[in-house]
């Protein structure tokens, strides 16, 4: 058998490290960019304009949509997706608190939108009868904001001093309306056999109705009180923050962005709302 030269075999170790170190690097590099965020359908065209954003810088971004926040949040804790966007600060630390989990925001305040109260049945709350079946959140933190915008209205009273009210906590019901608490995924296939429901102004636009608006809602929050619940932001599990610090500093210049501001209010005629703006 012929020997090698010492050149010639050289070559061949030098080539093949090469290729190696190249494979590993390219292996390592699209691992670490590829990237799926959970939202609800309503922030679907949000984090798909991210996305388009980040993907001149090498980044795949898959957006996962969710139908129901609990199982989005346990896919976030568990580790089954990256990150998502689709609650306030409020509504992730009552889901820590009763689920034991370590999910934190990551940046600010992105957008908000305020709380109505619509109705397709009734033009006033005076001629809401009484005993009318209205639709409310299910969970701690909108139902509390949404009873609290029927509380200051003069719908209901509240027993004061509680931070997340409950029904248990209505002290005063003229009208002894009856409310119906539903999942707030669920509540627009619900509407038809309601009198009337609170719900975010998002959730409206989204029904498409017509005659059911934010323009004809009964009630709205003020911008006094729906930024005082805060915005929209990104979470992630506070495990993973330093692993993300690169793309999350960059989805996050683009979500604070004036460019991204415009194309918010231009897409959702001005029912998202920048939370800064």
């Amino acid at each position: 058998m012929k020997k090698m030269s010492f050149t010639a075999l050289s070559l061949v170790i030098v080539l093949s490290l090469s290729v190696l170190a190249g494979c590993g690097k390219s292996a390592s590099g699209d691992q670490s960019k590829q990237i799926v965020i959970g939202v609800i359908a309503r922030e679907q065209p949000d984090i798909d304009y991210v996305a388009e954003k980040l993907k001149t810088e090498g980044y795949d971004i898959e957006v996962k949509v969710f139908n129901d926040n609990i199982a989005l949040n346990n896919a976030t804790a568990e580790g089954e997706i990256d990150a998502n966007y689709f609650q306030n600060e409020k509504y992730l630390t009552s889901f820590n608190q009763s689920n034991g989990t370590n999910l934190i925001t990551y940046g600010p305040n992105i957008y908000t939108t305020p709380v109505v109260f619509v109705s397709k049945k009734h033009k006033s709350l005076d001629s809401l009868p009484e005993g009318a079946k209205i639709g409310i959140a299910n969970d701690s933190a909108n139902r509390a904001r949404e009873l609290q915008l029927l509380a200051t209205n003069g719908l209901i009273k509240l027993r004061e001093g509680v931070d997340l009210p409950t029904l248990l906590d209505i002290t005063e019901n003229k009208k002894k309306l009856n409310f119906v608490e539903i999942d707030p995924r669920s509540r627009v296939g619900a509407f038809a056999d309601l009198e009337a429901m609170t719900a975010p102004s998002i959730t409206v636009y989204q029904m498409k109705d017509p005659e059911v608006t934010i323009d004809t809602a009964l009630l709205q929050e003020t911008p006094e009180v729906y930024k005082q619940y805060g915005g929209i932001v990104l979470a992630i599990n506070k495990d993973t923050e330093e692993q993300n610090k690169e793309w999350l500093d960059k989805a996050v210049n683009i979500l604070s962005s004036k460019e991204y501001a415009e194309w918010l209010l231009e897409t959702y005629s001005g029912v998202k709302k920048p939370y800064n703006s």
